[in-house]
């Protein structure tokens, strides 16, 4: 009876075990993609703002309508980015949500001066190092938050 009992645990502990496995891998890739997106979004918003500022800059009329074009193209394809950073996230990850308007702001004209828009990405780097980390943390040890380990070893007390 004990063997039989044993033997489900086991499994059952297997099972725990194969399923964190897989959601770790998962975890992982999900890291990698938002690290990829978010230096991608990062160095799109720089591309805009250098451009913002020339453009002010410009006083040719020609220049200022390629200028305009170049701006908006730009400022598209950093929205198309930041969308798919943002539906990466629970609605209500507060830390998240702080990184999304941090990362946001990097478009906003009023933080296209070079320190104070360095300043807000410095920010947004920051925020996401420490977001991806406890992700990282989590998907290291999968089984850290696993109670089938103290249940099994409960198990194996109890036969000695």
């Amino acid at each position: 009876m004990t063997t039989i009992i044993t033997g489900i645990a086991v499994a059952f502990f297997v099972a725990i075990m194969a399923r964190q496995l897989k959601i770790s891998e998962f975890r992982q890739i999900w890291i990698n993609e938002i690290r990829k997106e978010i230096s991608e979004y990062i160095t799109k918003a720089d591309e805009w703002s250098e451009t913002y500022l020339d453009y002010n800059l410009e006083s040719a009329q020609e220049k200022k309508a390629q200028g305009y074009l170049k701006l908006n193209t730009l400022k598209y394809e950093a929205f198309r980015l930041y969308r798919s950073i943002e539906i990466r996230f629970k609605l209500d990850d507060d830390e998240a949500n702080e990184l999304l308007s941090t990362l946001i702001n990097l478009l906003d004209p009023k933080f296209s001066e070079r320190s104070a828009w360095r300043e807000e990405a410095d920010k947004g780097v920051l925020q996401t190092r420490m977001l991806l980390k406890k992700e990282w943390e989590t998907t290291k040890n999968p089984f850290g938050t696993i109670a089938a380990f103290r249940f099994f070893a409960f198990l194996r007390k109890g036969e000695k």
